[in-house]
């Protein structure tokens, strides 16, 4: 993919990001990888209003930390070196985090969820670590998501569009899950 394509790319999904509320201010982060190298987010930037000047460029097998981008800028790098991946997307919806405290995975009961998703897991690790940068890694390598307890979800694809719509299943589902144990109904 052209570079300038992937930014655009990224600039509509930072857009539909906020418009499903799958971020709220400055939350959340994405990156997308260019040869030996990806763009990741500048900390502190809105997803929703992303240009050129929103990301930085790192390294996939270097080790330095760039303090101007995102803070999860060593989940990223730890799943494009454990995976082909192209674009890895981390996002805060509501239903996921609640989720989050109460299960140790998510496993779909609704059509779209169990077609596009399989059982995804809900790890625990102390944000920023190593440990959470294996973890997030290894799930999002092997099922293309993960949740992080508390702290969101984790998807990866081969453009940022397939990242984003694995989100959107995933929190839909957890939606769907929340709302059936609302109403009294365990499908699971």
């Amino acid at each position: 993919m052209q570079l300038d394509a992937a930014f655009e790319e990224a600039r509509k999904v930072g857009k539909r990001l906020l418009v499903q509320r799958l971020i709220d201010g400055a939350s959340g982060n994405m990156s997308f990888r260019n040869g030996d190298y990806f763009y990741i987010t500048k900390t502190g930037v809105l997803l929703d209003d992303l240009n050129e000047s929103s990301f930085i460029k790192m390294n996939i097998e270097g080790d330095e930390r760039d303090e101007k981008a995102s803070s999860d800028q060593l989940v990223h790098r730890q799943i494009y070196r454990r995976s082909d991946l192209k674009a890895v997307l981390h996002c805060h919806g509501v239903f996921n985090v609640v989720l989050s405290f109460v299960r140790s995975s998510i496993l779909p009961v609704d059509l779209e969820g169990r077609y596009f998703l399989r059982e995804i897991k809900v790890i625990t690790a102390k944000f920023g670590s190593e440990e959470m940068a294996e973890k997030v890694a290894k799930e999002v390598a092997e099922r293309k998501a993960v949740i992080v307890r508390g702290h969101g979800m984790y998807c990866g694809g081969d453009s940022l569009e397939e990242a984003y719509r694995i989100a959107s299943y995933l929190e839909h589902s957890c939606e769907i899950i929340y709302r059936l144990h609302k109403l009294g109904l365990n499908l699971q």
